[in-house]
C-alpha cells in the first residue's frame, strides 16, 4: 500500500476510541479456544481487546501506525496480552501452524485465505465477516475488490470445516444496515 494511503489511515484513526468489538466476533467469543490470536487489519484494535479480555495472547496487525500506538497504549493501561505490528499485509509472513484463531472482519483480501489456513493450528479457529456485492445498493463499500460474492466466503475457507456460516442483511442496534457474509471455520485435527 502506498505512502500517501498508509497516512489515510493513520489520519482516520487518530484520537479515536476503539469501539465495540464486532457483534459477529462478540456472538461467538465464548466458544472459541484460548491460546494465540491474529487480529487481521486489526485498526484501533475494537475485536483485539476483546479476544483479550477472554484471555488470549494477541497479535493485532494493522498498515497504520496510529492505530497501533493507539492500541499499544490502551492494551499497556489494560494489563492486556496484545502485541500490535505495524505491517503491510500484503508482505506479512504467517508461520504454519501458529494461530489458535485468526480474526478477518471488514478487511478482504482473497490471497491471505490459504495463509490464513495453513498459519492456523489444528482445531483453530478463522473467523470471517465483511461485506457482501450487495452492499455497494445501500453503502460503502462500493469497490468490487472489496465486496464477496455469494458464496465466496464459503469457497475461501477450503480446507477448513464451516461451523457457522450466513449471508444476508444484517441488522445492528442504532438501526444501520448491510449486507454481510459471516463465517465460523476449524481446521481439522491431526490424528
Amino acid at each position: 500500500m502506498s505512502e500517501p494511503r498508509r497516512a489515510d489511515w493513520d489520519e482516520r484513526h487518530r484520537g479515536q476510541p476503539p469501539g465495540e468489538a464486532a457483534p459477529f466476533l462478540a456472538a461467538v467469543l465464548k466458544r472459541i479456544p484460548h491460546g494465540v490470536a491474529l487480529d487481521v487489519a486489526a485498526g484501533r484494535g475494537r475485536n483485539a481487546l476483546a479476544l483479550a479480555r477472554a484471555g488470549m495472547q494477541v497479535v493485532a496487525v494493522d498498515l497504520s501506525a496510529e492505530a497501533m500506538r493507539s492500541l499499544a497504549a490502551t492494551a499497556r493501561t489494560a494489563r492486556l496480552a496484545i502485541w500490535p505490528v505495524v505491517a503491510n499485509l500484503d508482505n506479512f509472513h504467517l508461520k504454519d501452524e501458529s494461530f489458535d484463531v485468526i480474526v478477518n472482519i471488514n478487511f478482504l483480501d482473497r490471497a491471505l485465505f490459504p495463509k490464513f489456513v495453513r498459519a492456523l493450528r489444528p482445531g483453530g479457529i478463522l473467523i470471517a465477516e465483511t461485506f457482501l456485492v450487495d452492499q455497494a445498493a445501500i453503502s460503502h463499500p462500493r469497490d468490487p475488490r472489496f465486496l464477496l460474492g455469494h458464496g465466496e466466503l464459503r469457497a475461501l475457507a477450503d480446507g477448513l470445516e464451516i461451523e457457522e456460516y450466513r449471508e444476508g442483511l444484517t441488522a445492528y442496534p442504532g438501526g444501520e444496515r448491510a449486507f454481510r457474509a459471516s463465517m465460523v471455520a476449524r481446521r481439522r485435527k491431526s490424528n
